[in-house]
């Protein structure tokens, strides 16, 4: 299980570098429509990393006992 949540962690840092250089790519054509919508799906996917990364820390924590 420890490394299924980390390999998913892994995928949620992938996706929020993905979703920052697409927000820089828009800004510059300077399309707020697409650029407010990227910065909501990377505000989920920020939290979808945060989330993993909690998940991760308390399996270790688990582990130890």
């Amino acid at each position: 299980m420890l490394d299924t949540v980390r390999e998913d962690l892994v995928a949620e840092r992938i996706a929020v570098e993905s979703y920052n250089e697409i927000i820089r790519y828009v800004r510059d054509d300077d399309d707020p429509t697409t650029r407010i919508a990227m910065e909501e799906i990377l505000g989920k996917e920020e939290e979808h990393a945060d989330d993993m990364k909690k998940l991760l820390e308390r399996i270790g924590r688990d582990e130890r006992f």
